[in-house]
């Protein structure tokens, strides 16, 4: 069974361990970045979690799978996808390593953390909306898009839009988002769009 238990950057072997996974992710793993996050911890404004299943071992702890934010503040400020009121959260911080992605582990994370948006301390009773962004849809429908998406990840990948769907969420608008800055010679610095989603959890 797959639960969730908040993470303490300020004890230094999960700071390390949450280093770790957000190197394998691919982004956000730098020790300011997360420094940033604890600041928000510490102001009450990012709830932060492992996503922990059962160890095979019986004896052993659970193995952290992976980690979720709820978060009261958009970065940037955007108050359609979080407000520090708490009626609307959302999720900038979700990732679950590869070897664990299999069996719903994913889905049953969104299920809990959609839970304490209505919940006390994380979230609040007043709670609306949980909101997403993601990579827009149209990187892997347009042509031209998913040939440049698939140049700069070095694979296909996978419209992660269609699993949030999937799972209720309702995209609202597509704006530029991510900043990628060309590897390559004389490659300026572009805006990748991104699909922003919510589904009402009162």
């Amino acid at each position: 069974m797959t639960t969730l238990t908040p993470i303490n950057l300020h004890h230094p072997p999960e700071f390390t361990h949450l280093q770790h996974q957000r190197t394998v992710c691919g982004w956000d793993f730098s020790s300011e970045a997360l420094l940033s996050w604890r600041e928000k911890q510490s102001a009450g404004l990012k709830s932060f979690f492992w996503i922990t299943i059962p160890n095979p071992d019986a004896e052993s702890d659970p193995i952290r799978a992976g980690h979720i934010s709820l978060d009261s503040y958009a970065d940037p400020p955007d108050p359609e996808l979080a407000r520090p009121d708490r009626s609307i959260l959302t999720i900038q911080t979700f990732f679950i390593l590869p070897e664990y992605r299999a069996g719903g582990v994913g889905r049953q994370a969104m299920a809990l953390v959609e839970a304490l948006a209505t919940t006390e301390p994380y979230g609040s009773p007043g709670g609306e909306y949980l909101t997403v962004n993601t990579t827009s849809k149209e990187y892997f429908v347009d042509e031209g898009k998913r040939a440049f998406m698939e140049r700069i990840r070095g694979e296909k990948g996978f419209p992660v839009v269609l699993w949030y769907e999937r799972l209720g969420y309702v995209r609202w608008k597509t704006e530029p988002r991510y900043k990628y800055r060309g590897l390559g010679e004389g490659e300026e610095e572009v805006w990748i769009e991104a699909d922003f989603l919510r589904k009402r959890v009162k």
